[in-house]
């Protein structure tokens, strides 16, 4: 995640509800900065905005990161399971001193 994303949604954890200006504020970012950033956040569904003021959801934070976290997990069973796989085949063409496709002669 962006380091200014993740300080807006700690903030917003830690302070609750904010206008985007106090959140410039607090953040020393421009609220032009600020504003953006948090569309995008709105975007991502991890905050919402109401009467002008933005909070997070953590409900909704947490769900993103456990569905992170397991996407990581499965990709890293996936690499696992294919270095097994290749470390089965002991010769293949590319390590053969014969080219593919062709035969050896016999004299």
């Amino acid at each position: 995640m962006h380091r200014t994303r993740s300080r807006l949604i700690r903030f917003l954890i830690t302070h609750g509800r904010a206008t985007c200006d106090e959140i410039a504020a607090a953040l020393d970012l421009s609220v032009s900065s600020a504003r953006r950033h948090l569309a995008l956040l709105y975007e991502a569904g991890t905050i919402r905005v109401a009467a002008g003021t933005y909070s997070a959801q953590p409900e909704q934070i947490e769900k993103q990161l456990t569905d992170l976290a397991a996407s990581f997990q499965s990709t890293g069973s996936e690499l696992r399971n294919r270095e097994t796989d290749d470390s089965h085949f002991s010769v293949s063409a590319f390590h053969s001193s014969e080219c593919p496709g062709t035969s050896k002669r016999t004299n």
